[in-house]
């Protein structure tokens, strides 16, 4: 593959002396939640919730949603998610479960007996919205500038498509291949693809979940007829899928290469809470109940440094069995007026206390700070659109950490 001036970008093999084209084979990957969490992990892409309310959550759905009225990404978030150094490098930036982004370059050349005849390059910055209300991804492609040399010129004809590729299942794009002089693609409009994932083949079951991968192809002819396959390095991972457990949002995608996490913060109104989670996981030792080399769960230390948190219906078995155990572990301590039981992993977890390991924590607070942060929490479960974890029949759905302080 020839470089380009960053990885990532769309390339073109070497056109060989006899006039093929070397083949590029694309990265495999298995669409599984921990080999999500690893790649996330090489990016540094993590998704980091906190101190947010319901407004906050409704006016972004609906700012993202109508990217696709107006075929352009959202300024804000693009703004945002391109100023990162992330944005440049292989794979792009996940800047939360619903939005990605990315600038690099389009590059091709051609070499025949071992000399370069011509190349050329096409800046670009490219956005993808996770659709919060169907099952749709929304991708956008904005050239920036061009330059070409020897046998590309301005007018030498080159096509760009978006595809889903590795995992294909139910994913389909409405758009094919964009096919302009090379001149024309810094002329200052956002091209647009629609990628859609059909909940009719998705065999898990009840939020028919399908995980897919897109990627960018394309092809330049430069003045002599001379063509160019170019092909991308960044295939980023979506999730679509039906779950009828968010009210006003049943169908909706997220992205992936991305690691969920809830930050609970200090100064947000429920102090008493962070420190809580904080010490169950740095001290778990001096918690309620006592137990012998206890670990609680869901601890996010720069990197998931315990296993992550999976989440429950609410009222339901597990939920019950929770709270029936958090209770029992209640008991023995002594609140006062105003003060609440507050355990550690939540109730709406399977990790809770009616596991039955005993790796949880339950501690007296203030009772309004308690409501605060249960609030907060069903708003990051919302917001990030976390899955239900009870019976999953595909492996791991979803799942996420914590990080107190």
């Amino acid at each position: 593959m020839v470089p380009s001036g960053n990885d990532g970008g769309f390339v073109s093999p070497t056109l060989q002396p006899d006039g093929t084209v070397s083949r590029v084979q694309p990265e495999h990957r298995s669409g599984t939640v921990e080999e999500a969490r690893s790649i996330a992990a090489r990016k540094n892409a993590i998704s980091d919730v906190g101190g947010i309310d319901e407004k906050d959550l409704d006016d972004y759905r609906t700012t993202l949603a109508r990217a696709a009225e107006v075929a352009e990404p959202p300024s804000g978030p693009l703004e945002e998610c391109l100023a990162s150094d992330e944005a440049g490098k292989p794979g792009g930036r996940v800047l939360n479960r619903h939005f990605w982004c990315q600038r690099n370059t389009i590059h091709g050349e051609v070499l025949f007996n071992g000399k370069k005849e011509g190349e050329f390059t096409v800046q670009y910055r490219a956005a993808a919205v996770a659709n919060p209300f169907t099952r749709q991804v929304h991708y956008f492609l904005h050239g920036d500038d061009y330059d070409t040399e020897g046998t590309f010129s301005a007018w030498s004809r080159l096509s760009i498509k978006i595809e889903c590729v590795v995992l294909t299942a139910g994913c389909s794009v409405d758009r094919g291949a964009v096919v302009m002089d090379i001149g024309d693609w810094d002329d200052g409009e956002w091209l647009n693809w629609n990628i859609s994932s059909d909940e009719g083949v998705a065999t898990q079951q009840p939020e028919k979940v399908l995980r897919n991968i897109f990627t960018g192809t394309g092809h330049a002819v430069d003045d002599f007829g001379r063509g160019v396959e170019l092909t991308s390095t960044t295939r980023p991972g979506i999730r679509c899928d039906s779950a009828s457990y968010f009210p006003g949002a049943e169908k909706a995608c997220t992205f992936t290469d991305v690691i969920p996490r809830l930050n609970y913060r200090y100064g947000q109104g429920y102090d008493e809470v962070v420190t809580h989670i904080k010490t169950a996981h740095e001290n778990p030792s001096a918690t309620d109940p006592k137990k012998v080399d206890k670990v609680v769960p869901g601890r996010w230390d720069g990197y998931p440094t315990s296993p992550g948190l999976h989440r429950v219906p609410y009222a339901g078995t597990t939920w019950q069995s929770n709270r029936n155990a958090k209770d029992r572990a209640c008991r023995p301590l002594t609140g006062t007026p105003g003060q609440q039981c507050d355990e550690f992993p939540f109730a709406v977890t399977k990790e809770g206390a009616g596991l039955g390991d005993g790796n949880f924590s339950v501690k007296y607070v203030n009772g309004s700070q308690n409501g605060l942060a249960g609030i907060e929490l069903r708003i990051y479960l919302s917001w990030d659109r976390i899955l239900y974890e009870e019976t999953p029949a595909d492996g791991v759905l979803d799942e996420f950490w914590v990080k107190a302080g």
